[in-house]
């Protein structure tokens, strides 16, 4: 062996930290607490607004050193182009999250709506719903996304829940895990991470956190054998991270919110023993105007929060917390820190972790690829999806009756109608919100009918008596043409109800 290669293996045994520190240890020594301090901040961005708010973001990273971005408000077209200047302007790469629970569609006009959760809650083929979320995962990449706030993982247990609904894969623990499980391994599987939502369970709420702050007085026990079965599913299948909800519950803590509670965040950590990054729900929720921003932000890090979110799609809301939330904030964690309210060696964990997660990441976007977004296979899914979830209540065998018309109620695009000529049997399609008024004349057919739903499945309390009932979910043209091919015995309903 020569000399260097003596001296190479020596420092090889003795010092590996010193030859092979990766990017993210190498750059987390360089640091101010100010840049470690931003990279625990998530702001929300909107493309689409002008030359005002891209100056604003600019102050975020030059003064605050934001890390994080939350996007909203965008098309595809301006998003890539946002995003390529907003890159090129950060030290370090900002990861951006989104909220793509049924696909882009839900944040970015331009781009394909996929079923919601409580549709998918209804298809039996579970692959179908790993290769959605891959193929969410892949549209995600091509305009710049690294992150989705998705799935959904609380069980919605409580039908008059004001802001879980069909955003939930349904009642069943066991079913919610399968789809919760497939959409996590599809999403991250195409390279997104995945961040499943609300611990320690959102579902049994009659409330609304966005407006108020819910109560959940359910016991461990039943915590562990319902709420918390999806969440460790999901942890075990590679989630890289968890989103905490601002809810009170007293079993866990009786003083803080649970986003804002160590013991709840804890159980997280210790007993479903989650490594990955803890997301808090947008902090400037009114679930917790209880606090001030100052305290909100210093409470969430003490709990072991990992990403400060704060979200919203108002300019008004906005340009809050650009310029008053966020600043007032900051000024809150660098004081904590300084003062040793707060850790430093966990605020280096932290920011580890996170520079881990950005080693390699990419900044510099192909706006020729958004070409792609529209794939003939992604439109074939979304179809395919629909199709599977359409659910026959009622009689086990179906046919139409030749002399069918066809009624339409509520608000929303009918497709079916141009189908059908007049004749003495009657279809009835129920495409939104109805009046007491409309309740009144389908119940006049009830018992001649057969009756189509695109709506929520917890409709279904308005429509009790009828013999055939065809249930869609949605009010999406997929969901129309799938039932239509039923109507027409070309295909036959497979979904089951969810709820």
């Amino acid at each position: 062996m020569t000399s260097l290669g003596f001296l190479v293996s020596f420092f090889n045994l003795f010092f590996p930290v010193l030859l092979f520190a990766s990017w993210a240890e190498d750059r987390l020594q360089e640091m101010t607490l100010e840049q470690k301090i931003g990279q625990l901040l998530v702001v929300p961005a909107c493309p689409k607004r002008g030359e005002d708010h891209k100056a604003d973001w600019r102050k975020l990273l030059q003064h605050f050193h934001v890390g994080h971005v939350m996007i909203k408000q965008s098309d595809p077209l301006t998003q890539v182009q946002f995003l390529n200047g907003l890159q090129k302007e950060s030290a370090l790469g900002l990861w951006v999250l989104a909220d793509a629970e049924w696909g882009l569609a839900m944040r970015m006009t331009g781009t394909l709506s996929f079923p919601k959760h409580m549709t998918l809650g209804a298809v039996q083929n579970i692959h179908l719903i790993e290769k959605l979320g891959f193929e969410i995962g892949r549209q995600a990449k091509l305009v710049g996304v690294h992150m989705n706030l998705a799935p959904v993982a609380d069980v919605n247990s409580n039908p008059n829940n004001p802001v879980i609904g069909m955003r939930s894969f349904g009642v069943d623990p066991a079913e919610v895990v399968l789809r919760v499980v497939a959409f996590t391994r599809g999403l991250e599987s195409s390279g997104i991470r995945a961040c499943v939502k609300h611990f320690p369970g959102h579902g049994d709420t009659d409330r609304d956190s966005h407006r108020d702050l819910p109560v959940i007085s359910h016991s461990m026990d039943r915590f562990q054998r319902v709420e918390w079965i999806p969440f460790q599913k999901a942890i075990e299948s590679g989630a890289s991270a968890v989103m905490s909800a601002h809810l009170y519950v007293p079993t866990i803590d009786d003083v803080y919110p649970s986003s804002l509670s160590p013991k709840c965040l804890n159980v997280l950590r210790q007993e479903l023993g989650f490594q990955g990054l803890i997301v808090s729900d947008a902090l400037n929720m009114k679930a917790l105007t209880h606090y001030s921003p100052e305290r909100v932000a210093v409470l969430a890090r003490q709990a072991g929060s990992d990403l400060l979110l704060y979200g919203a799609h108002m300019d008004i809301a906005v340009d809050e917390i650009i310029h008053e939330i966020v600043p007032r904030a900051y000024l809150a964690l660098k004081n904590a820190y300084t003062s040793g309210e707060l850790s430093l060696e966990a605020l280096d964990a932290t920011v580890l972790k996170i520079l881990k997660g950005k080693e390699g990441l990419q900044r510099e976007l192909d706006v020729r690829e958004l070409a792609c977004l529209h794939s003939q296979e992604a439109i074939d899914l979304k179809q395919e999806l629909y199709q599977q979830a359409v659910t026959l209540i009622g009689e086990e065998e179906f046919s139409l009756p030749q002399d069918s018309t066809y009624l339409s109620f509520g608000e929303g695009e009918d497709l079916l109608s141009k189908e059908f000529g007049t004749g003495k049997s009657i279809v009835i399609g129920v495409h939104g919100k109805l009046t007491e008024a409309d309740l009144c004349s389908i119940e006049l057919f009830k018992d001649r009918a057969i009756l189509c739903l695109f709506v929520s499945p917890y409709e279904l309390q308005h429509f009790q008596g009828f013999k055939t009932i065809l249930l869609a979910y949605e009010n999406d043209p997929c969901a129309q043409q799938a039932v239509l091919n039923i109507l027409m015995g070309h295909k036959k309903a497979v979904g089951k109800i969810p709820i």
